[in-house]
């Protein structure tokens, strides 16, 4: 009776090691099936080595222009439970493609998430006077940058600094922005490194033609490259792009573009 109570035992214990094993390998197996893919943003030294290496001929092409716009927007804000995406930003040629949230203030997508979690990446985000997106003379997007090379990857504006080699501005034009209205077309004016008291690209409202007039022309003065062949005028609407920068110090890089359609 003893030796088959200790058969029992011995059965009932490689049981409940067989299927330990067995829990431990699906929970592998799920765990690699529902891991989110790694997305790595190549450093501003490998897209200019890229672009060098082909010359700059070989343009990149995009199916941004190729398929009807079809607004996934509210679908995004579904799926990562986050009311205040407001927009897509692309610009193939850079690797950047990310989406731009919009808040009451200019402050809270500075310290939070796409999933409205709290962290220090933050997330691309339009100044908060940007409510209509579709008819704005001026649209400003700020995101991070930093020098950290453990978190550059996840920063999607550390990538503008590729626009600081000048072969990437004269050659690499064209960006997206898609709203809830439709998709917008952009092409690069200028780039333009300020310091903190040089301000002029957070004015956003304009009363008369005039006053933006004389704002454009203060905005793209004393800028580090300037399409001269693009005219920009009081019937233009401009996108801004805003980052830090690091060279000099305690400064801030602003890429132009000029909506074109």
């Amino acid at each position: 009776m003893k030796d088959k109570r200790r058969i029992l035992y011995i059965i009932i214990i490689f049981l409940i090691i067989v299927a330990s094993i067995v829990l431990i390998s699906l929970g592998i197996i799920w765990n690699k099936k529902t891991e989110k893919p790694t997305i790595t943003t190549p450093s501003v030294k490998e897209i200019v080595k890229e672009k060098e290496q082909i010359n700059y001929q070989e343009e990149e092409k995009t199916k941004v222009e190729e398929t009807p716009y079809n607004n996934l927007l509210p679908e995004y804000r579904n799926q990562y439970g986050n009311p205040y995406i407001m927009g897509r930003l692309e610009i193939p040629n850079l690797n950047i493609d990310t989406f731009v949230t919009r808040y009451i203030n200019n402050e809270y997508y500075l310290d939070y998430n796409i999933y409205n979690q709290k962290d220090g990446i933050g997330v691309p985000f339009f100044d908060f006077r940007n409510t209509d997106l579709q008819n704005s003379r001026q649209i400003n997007i700020y995101g991070h940058n930093t020098t950290n090379p453990n978190i550059r990857g996840q920063l999607p504006f550390t990538n503008l600094e590729a626009f600081l080699d000048q072969n990437i501005f004269n050659n690499y034009k064209d960006a997206y922005l898609s709203t809830d209205d439709g998709i917008m077309k952009y092409k690069l004016v200028a780039t333009k490194i300020i310091t903190e008291s040089n301000n002029e690209h957070m004015k956003l409202i304009f009363l008369t033609d005039n006053n933006y007039h004389l704002h454009l022309e203060k905005l793209l003065n004393d800028t580090m490259y300037l399409d001269t062949s693009t005219s920009i005028t009081e019937k233009d609407a401009i996108l801004v792009l805003q980052v830090c920068n690091y060279n000099p110090p305690n400064t801030f890089l602003l890429v132009i573009y000029k909506k074109v359609s």
